[in-house]
């Protein structure tokens, strides 16, 4: 047994202040006592929060290869970056996997097969919870994810398109210009790119993608919808996540029709679209974001409920549902995680404020302590 005493406790609809007993990996209890004894953790007046659920995370893709020409083992990048992702309070954790032609130098299906294997592999060895979020581009060969998709570690697929003229790229000149700057490709390479995308049926790509999800019970998301008309199209194909809608038009249908929304942490951070699309404070003023993920930046995760409670935008709980609780439901493991209450698995971290700014002092998965920081005051 497991006790962490004299926490605020941030549950899905109140904070309570008191005590959370651990028993066999689970939540036994939640008691506004105070405990004391062996084998008692205590919180010091901190918050205690359920450990973040990270549905689409794109740092192991940037860990294993941080800049175009410098790429690392695929086992040496998952080991440290779970490591980092233990210290952010993510305790699940969906990398965003992108099985794409071999169109962004090293973001190819052989590489995205491979990072599959290897968490297959070592996930036994990790500190948190890993698993596979399936990025499928519509507008490329579709066989390799086809493969994946079916593999217990994948838990949600998303169909997107990234051909210019919808969706993140209102123009050519806009793909152009994001593709050099992050990816550092040449004109040649980028009209290479797009000619081979134009040659791919979108249409029946996108329906055998769905129709492999939904045999296996997965979850699927659409990614940069852009239109009312685009969020109904799939929705009435069983798409259950909007994922960085990029208007607040398509914010709001996709909210009407019962889909979960789904923005970047960074964007409520920094308070703007790193792409100059739709602003998530904006989207939760309207109360039509659901879900709040890591993007590219994991550390966001922690620090945007705790902007959202500043700002009077939200309650701290209220928040905290939109990195823990909703995205569980979103991807159906709410049954198990996502939030403090009895009969859950005890992932769980206890989070300090340092002039504001929450970080994580412990992480606790299934009952146990993978992570720990000494505080200095």
């Amino acid at each position: 047994m497991l006790v962490i005493t004299n926490a605020k406790i941030v549950t899905p609809s109140e904070i309570v202040v008191g005590s959370v007993v651990i028993e066999n990996g689970r939540i036994a209890e939640i008691t506004e006592e105070n405990r004391e004894g062996d084998n008692v953790i205590n919180a010091e007046g901190r918050y205690l929060l359920p450990g973040l659920i990270d549905i689409h995370g794109d740092d192991l893709e940037r860990e294993i290869s941080p800049r175009p020409s410098a790429t690392f083992p695929i086992d040496f990048a998952l080991i440290n970056l779970d490591r980092k992702t233990a210290a952010c309070g993510i305790t699940t954790k969906l990398h965003a996997i992108a099985y794409f032609e071999d169109e962004l130098k090293g973001r190819h299906p052989a590489k995205s097969k491979e990072i599959l294997r290897t968490l297959n592999r070592l996930k036994d060895k990790l500190l948190v919870n890993n698993y596979i979020h399936a990025r499928c581009e519509i507008s490329s060969d579709i066989s390799n994810v086809l493969q994946v998709i079916g593999d217990p570690s994948v838990k949600l697929v998303s169909v997107m398109d990234h051909t210019p003229g919808q969706g993140q790229f209102r123009s050519v000149e806009d793909y152009k210009v994001y593709h050099k700057r992050v990816y550092g490709l040449k004109d040649h390479e980028i009209e290479e790119i797009l000619n081979r995308k134009m040659k791919h049926d979108k249409v029946a790509n996108l329906k055998r993608i769905l129709d492999r999800a939904h045999r296996y019970g997965l979850p699927v998301a659409s990614h940069d919808d852009d239109t009312v008309e685009k969020v109904e199209f799939f929705h009435s194909l069983g798409v259950k996540i909007s994922e960085f809608p990029v208007t607040l038009e398509a914010a709001k249908r996709a909210k009407e029709l019962g889909m979960f929304v789904s923005m970047g942490a960074p964007n409520v951070v920094r308070g703007k679209s790193s792409t100059g699309n739709l602003s998530a404070i904006e989207a939760i003023r309207h109360g039509l974001v659901d879900i709040l993920c890591s993007d590219y930046h994991p550390e966001s995760m922690l620090y945007a409920p705790f902007i959202l409670e500043r700002r009077e935008l939200m309650s701290l709980n209220e928040a905290v549902n939109l990195v823990s609780l909703n995205p569980a439901r979103a991807i159906g493991i709410d049954n198990e995680v996502g939030s403090i209450e009895v009969g859950k698995r005890a992932d769980l971290i206890i989070v300090d404020l340092i002039e504001g700014i929450p970080v994580v002092v412990k992480t606790i998965v299934s009952g146990k302590v993978v992570y720990s920081l000494e505080v200095k005051h």
